[in-house]
C-alpha cells in the first residue's frame, strides 16, 4: 500500500490509544492455548510491524505487562483489560499489535499473502478454519 496513512488503535476505554505509522508486515490468528485463554477467544489476531511504527500516544503509563513466557510480553489496559500489544524477545525489532482493536475498521495494511493461521496443532476440536488461509501446525519461523 504505498498510500498508507498512519492507523490507530486504543483500548475499550479509550485509556491507551496507540498508531501505527506504516503497513503492517504480516498477519497471524494464533490458535496456542495461552492466546485463547488470554482474549478468552477461539484464536488472537495479531499484526506485526516495525517496533519504531508502532507508538502509543496516550497512557502507556496505564498499560500492564504479563509475560505468558520467558520471551513473551502481552501488554494489556489496566482499566479495562484490553490486549493492545505483545513483544517477543526473539524478535525485539518487531512490534506486535492486536488488528481488532483498529479504529473504524481500518487495515493494517499487509500483505494478503503473509496472512495465516498458527498453532493450529493447539486449535479448539470443534472450531473448523474456512477461510482457505495457510494453516500451520506450530509457529512460521519467517518473521
Amino acid at each position: 500500500m504505498n498510500d498508507f496513512r498512519p492507523i490507530f488503535g486504543r483500548c475499550q476505554c479509550g485509556t491507551v490509544r496507540f498508531r501505527v505509522d506504516a503497513p503492517a508486515q504480516e498477519m497471524y490468528h494464533c490458535h496456542c492455548s495461552m492466546c485463547r485463554r488470554c482474549h478468552g477467544t477461539l484464536f488472537a489476531t495479531y499484526a506485526t510491524a516495525r517496533r519504531e511504527h508502532v507508538v502509543v500516544e496516550q497512557g502507556s503509563d496505564n498499560l500492564e505487562t504479563y509475560d505468558s513466557s520467558p520471551d513473551v510480553h502481552r501488554q494489556f489496559c489496566r482499566t479495562c483489560g484490553c490486549h493492545l500489544l505483545l513483544n517477543d524477545d526473539r524478535w525485539p525489532h518487531l512490534q506486535w499489535f492486536t488488528p481488532g482493536t483498529l479504529e473504524e475498521g481500518a487495515h493494517p495494511g499487509h500483505p494478503k499473502d503473509t496472512e495465516k493461521h498458527i498453532f493450529v496443532a493447539s486449535k479448539m476440536p470443534w472450531h473448523t478454519l474456512a477461510d482457505g488461509l495457510p494453516q500451520f501446525e506450530g509457529f512460521q519461523e519467517d518473521v
